[in-house]
């Protein structure tokens, strides 16, 4: 029996968990469904470009936010979803739940 993939409503749970997370900081988060279903993306623009790096207490509240929504995935070693930060068009910081022992 193979584990089940995201279904396409786990991509609202999520920017909702997102966007409280966060206290809408940041743009709306885009969504991408990866990996045959088992990994998500979720990829933000900085709304300010004097924000340099995410605050470690706004890391772990995003990482428990999508914790709760995100289930993990037998297939994926390093955790099912990620963030990236975006400023003017470049990555600059991440969130992944490995980062974290939650």
């Amino acid at each position: 029996m193979t584990a089940q993939a995201f279904s396409p409503e786990a991509a609202e749970k999520v920017t909702t968990a997102f966007v409280h997370a966060t206290g809408a900081r940041w743009s709306f988060p885009r969504v991408e469904i990866q990996d045959r279903g088992t990994f998500m993306l979720i990829s933000v623009d900085s709304l300010s470009p004097e924000i340099h790096e995410i605050e470690l207490p706004v890391k772990k509240s995003i990482a428990q936010a999508l914790n709760q929504v995100i289930p993990p995935h037998p297939t994926q070693q390093f955790g099912s979803w990620m963030v990236v930060f975006f400023r003017e068009g470049k990555m600059f910081e991440t969130v992944h739940p490995s980062e974290f022992e939650l």
